[in-house]
């Protein structure tokens, strides 16, 4: 090839280049990415993130699918192996969070910190789709992820398709501090303020410290997420579902401010049996009948 066609084709590269660049920033404007981005800020801008601490993931319906699908990339990708197939996933397309990558700054960097990884027919191997710029990758908690979504979407019909996981210190410090498991985590919260069961009146799961990253992790998110919308991850942070940003967000918001009255009432000395009366039983099951919602009686244990 001569001088003329080799730069006629290194313009051509430069132009595939720039064009993939611009639809890539086009996708951005797309209103579930922006929500899913603007749900990053929100939870960043309280201090929810440290460093590149927590992830999140969208399943996308068919309206979301068939507005990305002109920003795809069309190259052909390899195909990576999950440690554990999601066959409810089988052929989805689900948008999450890059590895490494600071929430706070998913808005400026785009398409490397984010991306979207399609499902094989099978569920059990997954390749991007759409950014991961730049060498990133998803996120660690990838099959963590997939595996919740794939157990929210069958307990709820198909509605629940967000999976966010931040890392606030109240909740933190209220993991460590509260009886590890489901049921004292759950009644600390409720009882913390009348507004704690209208967002979660199934309750709120635990889950041990484990890896990051691991496998028993994964696992154990996706066996209390049958049952719960959010779970504290002890020693690490939050994880919570919904089928909107919004949604998932009001939880966290909620469950957030729940741990800091109950950690600020454990401080000031209150006891057990008062803080119990505070927001006594009939109360919450009351707040549940007159809003229609399935209260969870069992965590209260009598």
């Amino acid at each position: 090839m001569g001088f003329f066609e080799d730069a006629v084709a290194a313009g051509r590269g430069a132009v595939g280049t720039a064009q993939r660049a611009a639809a890539k920033a086009g996708a951005l404007h797309l209103d579930f990415v922006a929500e899913f981005v603007a749900l990053a800020r929100r939870c960043a801008e309280r201090g929810w993130h440290e460093a590149n601490g927590g992830n999140g993931s969208l399943w996308l319906t068919e309206r979301q699918r068939a507005a990305l699908a002109p920003f795809l990339d069309t190259r052909p990708m390899e195909w990576t192996m999950l440690e554990q197939p999601v066959p409810g996933l089988a052929s989805e397309q689900v948008l999450v969070t890059a590895a490494g990558c600071r929430m706070d700054e998913l808005a400026r960097k785009g398409a490397s910190c984010l991306g979207v990884v399609e499902l094989d027919i099978s569920g059990s191997a997954w390749r991007p789709v759409f950014g991961f710029e730049r060498g990133a990758r998803p996120t660690s908690e990838l099959n963590g992820h997939l595996l919740v979504l794939e157990v929210r979407g069958k307990a709820t019909g198909g509605e629940s398709r967000l999976v966010y996981h931040c890392h606030p210190a109240e909740m933190v410090a209220y993991g460590k501090m509260a009886d590890p498991s489901a049921e004292a985590i759950t009644e600390g919260l409720w009882r913390a303020m009348t507004e704690t069961v209208m967002y979660v009146p199934e309750g709120v799961g635990y889950v041990g410290p484990l890896v990051p990253g691991s496998l028993e992790l994964a696992r154990a998110s996706a066996e209390a997420a049958a049952v719960y919308s959010c779970t504290v991850w002890a020693s690490h942070g939050l994880m919570a579902t919904g089928a909107t940003a919004e949604e998932a967000f009001r939880r966290m918001e909620v469950l957030v401010k729940a741990a800091s009255i109950w950690l600020a009432c454990r401080s000031a000395g209150m006891g057990a049996q008062d803080y119990r009366a505070s927001v006594p039983d009939e109360v919450l099951e009351g707040i549940c009948e007159k809003l229609g919602l399935p209260f969870n009686r069992a965590l209260l244990g009598r």
